[in-house]
């Protein structure tokens, strides 16, 4: 009992601490989930064609008509995917995105975010509350608690060690008492989601705790450790051409035209900078599918076009590429197509509800406590007792 007692004060002040926290995390990722079917019918004149086809005949002509009619290099190129049709880019030394209707050769800009804007306010606020840096790090402490702590003291105390008491555990009994409908909301509920709630928070802090966390994964997996980053690579420019230039945009995409043609460009992100580098992005699909995730990210000199590192989930160690695959599909309840989606949006929910029923019943306990003395001989064994 004593350990029970410790294990309830536990989940009870940690989720006390971090309700609010986690509410407001939770309400914001279940609206994501269908971030790509949203975005298309909000920004619709900007995410799907006019016409029917393109009018350019490859990506060397879409490249070349954007510098001509905007007069500027392209710093960036997003290919069409997942809802969006259309073409997206970004010029050095300007903060907007634009779009292309390849139908048409219309550009129209954006905002400054890539993406819709009330999207790009709702990511921020999933991942950082709006506060930046500091906010991360609030969402992704609150994130871990949640998963490796509360979820798991909660499952721990809703295991019906009495056997009068298990058929009751699983469902709520709406004909009962308002105090009674609440606990079993707390209970039952969390009982239920708790695996969707797991998988979504410990992919979630991942992003926080990326590093602590694939250790963990490489441990369990009994795998190496990963090579340098992609994105750690650097180059610089040759010392037997000191007058060498950084690739153009049509050189860069036949740089990126070399490397597997059986996948769909993702982006192409070019520098301006002599110490900087070209960066390839490929998926094997372009709309939103069940299953594992395969993107490859390539990191190109931009002079001489040698590939500085590969990441390749097929390269990759196990638990390398088991995060790589899986942590995104998993995130968002997209690796079982739309039925695990909806689950993964109501599960965004329940951290709100946990919250709300939570607090209730401390509440109720706290007035119990406060205003009825209970003999020794009476005494209330647990507080579900209470409220049948």
């Amino acid at each position: 009992m004593r350990i029970k007692k410790a294990v309830r004060n536990l989940h009870l002040w940690l989720g006390l601490v971090s309700g609010l926290v986690l509410s407001i995390v939770g309400i914001t990722g279940s609206i994501y989930v269908f971030e790509p079917e949203l975005s298309a019918f909000l920004d619709r004149e900007l995410y799907h064609l006019q016409g029917e086809e393109s009018i350019f005949p490859n990506d060397y002509a879409i490249a070349e008509h954007i510098e001509r009619e905007t007069g500027q290099l392209i710093q960036s190129i997003q290919w069409p995917k997942r809802g969006r049709d259309t073409y997206v880019f970004k010029l050095f030394d300007d903060p907007i995105w634009y779009y292309l209707d390849q139908s048409t050769g219309i550009i129209t800009p954006g905002g400054e975010a890539l993406g819709n804007s009330f999207f790009g306010f709702i990511l921020d606020l999933h991942t950082t509350l709006t506060l930046g840096e500091i906010g991360r790090l609030v969402t992704g402490v609150a994130t871990l608690i949640f998963t490796l702590m509360i979820l798991t003291t909660g499952l721990y105390l809703w295991f019906p060690t009495n056997k009068g008491r298990r058929k009751s555990s699983f469902k709520i009994k709406w004909d009962a008492s308002k105090k009674r409908v609440n606990y079993d909301l707390h209970n039952v509920t969390g009982f239920y989601f708790f695996l969707p709630l797991f998988l979504a928070g410990i992919t979630g802090a991942a992003f926080y705790f990326d590093d602590e966390i694939q250790w963990a994964v490489d441990v369990i997996t009994f795998s190496e450790p990963a090579s340098e980053s992609v994105w750690e690579s650097k180059s610089s420019k040759p010392e037997s051409s000191p007058n060498a230039k950084l690739m153009s945009t049509q050189e860069a995409l036949k740089e990126m035209n070399k490397y597997y043609p059986d996948f769909f460009k993702r982006n192409l992100w070019l520098t301006d900078q002599a110490d900087g580098k070209l960066s390839f992005a490929y998926q094997h699909r372009t709309d939103i599918y069940s299953g594992p995730d395969h993107r490859i990210f390539l990191a190109v000199d931009p002079y001489t076009g040698q590939v500085l590192s590969e990441n390749n989930p097929d390269k990759l160690p196990r638990g390398s590429a088991l995060m790589a695959q899986w942590q995104l599909p998993v995130h968002f309840g997209e690796f079982g197509g739309y039925l695990t989606r909806i689950i993964w949006f109501i599960a965004g929910l329940l951290p709100a509800l946990l919250t709300y029923t939570g607090v209730k019943i401390w509440w109720g306990r706290k007035k119990n406590n406060t205003f009825f003395k209970v003999s020794s001989k009476h005494k209330v064994k647990s507080y579900s007792e209470t409220i049948t």
